[in-house]
């Protein structure tokens, strides 16, 4: 086989475009989701990640476009003819049946003999680590407990294709915290493919092989965790994913940019107008050694702090910066071997290779 021919995409979303009445919901989507990876639709509420989670399984059949399962176009199939699992924010349990009950509901209607479906379902009550819960009903269990077995019903019918619409957002953050971590590791052990909705960066940047960033019915950015935190395509993506220092500026010559006072080395070759807003990150702007000679370099001054446990939140102004707040985010250890405190001077680097600039919105 030539390795530089790419595999047939497991799920492949072609020019997919959904309205509700006068609502764009989706415009123009396409994506090709690889066999056994992790991708995170990302966004806020009404960007049309859930819409499209929905059109892939056939709940809401796209207006215009098709989607393809493993080469097959299922475009106009209905659900039960499309091979997932899914598992909703609600769980969606039948609170009338047993937890063992509520997991062999898909393999009930298959002819599979009573024996066998018993295996399968205590098999997968040990996979997500419920082996002993299989006479209780779901109001008997725990929220995250209750996930388990949404997750473990899913599975049942070994599909090729999870679906998972926000399924941790109803958890406790300590709870949600722990069973994040389960899922990517069962997902990785069974090497499924997966498809999480959420609107928590925080998820999708632990658990997504990649991430989609959607806005307004479109697709803003595709790209690995690092890559989309470390290198947003778009001021969108800048604000969405993670936290940003935001600074207007202009730019003044080839790879040059100022803002307030000072002017930056910036990389501006993607920049088509003069008015722009630049980007850094709070963790990225540099405060220990630095020299005079070191480019980027401003004086600034700290006006208070917020204390948030392993480092310490700066908002820094004046000086160079003219009007311009920064936030900058300090290593608790280097707060202490600095002597940094409110009102100080400091000179601050924003490193040019950290510096993003996107063109001022109208």
């Amino acid at each position: 086989m030539d390795k530089s021919v790419s595999p047939q995409p497991h799920v492949a979303i072609e020019h997919v475009t959904k309205r509700f009445s006068n609502f764009l919901a989706l415009n123009d989507v396409s994506l090709d989701i690889r066999k056994g990876e992790f991708i995170c639709f990302l966004g806020p509420s009404g960007c049309g990640k859930t819409t499209l989670l929905r059109a892939i399984a056939g709940l809401d059949i796209q207006s215009e476009g098709r989607i393809f399962m493993n080469g097959k176009d299922v475009s106009g199939l209905p659900p039960s003819q499309r091979d997932f699992g899914i598992v909703f924010q609600s769980y969606a349990l039948f609170p009338n049946l047993t937890v063992a009950h509520n997991v062999a509901y898909g393999l009930q209607g298959r002819g599979m003999p009573r024996a066998d479906i018993a295996k399968r379902v205590a098999t997968l009550l040990a996979l997500v680590g419920l082996p002993d819960q299989g006479g209780k009903h779901p109001a008997q269990l725990s929220g995250g407990q209750q996930q388990r077995v949404a997750l473990a019903r899913a599975l049942a019918t070994e599909p090729s294709l999870i679906l998972l619409d926000e399924p941790l957002s109803a958890l406790d953050a300590k709870v949600r915290n722990h069973l994040r971590k389960e899922m990517k590791d069962l997902q990785r052990n069974l090497g499924v493919t997966t498809i999480m909705v959420t609107h928590d960066q925080q998820e999708a940047l632990t658990m997504a092989d990649r991430i989609v960033v959607m806005n307004k019915g479109r697709i803003e950015q595709i790209g690995t965790p690092e890559g989309i935190y470390a290198r947003p395509a778009s001021a969108f993506v800048a604000d969405f994913v993670g936290e940003m220092n935001f600074m207007p500026g202009e730019v003044i010559g080839d790879n040059q940019i100022r803002i307030g006072k000072a002017s930056f080395q910036a990389d501006t070759s993607a920049i088509k107008r003069r008015e722009v807003v630049a980007a850094i990150r709070p963790e990225d702007i540099i405060i220990q050694d630095v020299t005079a000679s070191q480019p980027n370099r401003v004086q600034a001054t700290l006006l208070e702090s917020e204390f948030l446990g392993s480092f310490l939140r700066a908002r820094m102004t004046g000086g160079d910066l003219a009007d311009t707040t920064l936030r900058a985010d300090i290593a608790m250890n280097l707060v202490r071997n600095l002597g940094v405190s409110q009102g100080q001077q400091l000179p601050i680097v924003l490193p040019a290779d950290r510096l993003r600039v996107y063109p001022l919105e109208a």
